[in-house]
């Protein structure tokens, strides 16, 4: 629920002041090669809420997700050819400012052209 208020040029508008946000990071990887890849630093603190991953091209590839060296999905997320995949079961979701977060992509198969994982984040404090 937003606060009604009037500019000065005479329009109305309502303001959000709730402080709950929610945003995405995500991450390409144009050749899908397997390896670690830095997604981001997270800049205040924030649960992540999902994962999901586009595999264009290939036969197959797995994406997990690590905040620092834990693990966020307790399994591997299976990618699907030109097809998003997700999973909002996680585990070690709280992450505190400064945590980083990172993608590793393992078992690509078939040369996908590119791997895409978008992970989604919700924080009390604007992003």
């Amino acid at each position: 629920m937003g606060y009604k208020v009037h500019t000065v040029d005479g329009k109305a508008g309502e303001i959000d002041l709730s402080t709950v946000r929610t945003y995405s990071q995500s991450v390409r990887v144009p050749s899908g090669t397997a390896g670690t890849y830095q997604l981001v630093k997270v800049p205040a603190a924030a649960s992540i809420l999902a994962v999901r991953a586009y595999r264009a091209g290939g036969t197959g590839g797995t994406v997990q997700v690590k905040k620092g060296t834990s693990d966020v999905l307790a399994a591997p997320l299976t990618t699907s050819t030109d097809a998003w995949a997700g999973s909002t079961t996680v585990q070690n979701a709280a992450c505190a400012a400064g945590d980083n977060v990172s993608v590793v992509l393992a078992s690509p198969s078939g040369s996908p052209t590119e791997i895409l994982v978008q992970v989604d984040f919700r924080t009390a404090v604007p992003a």
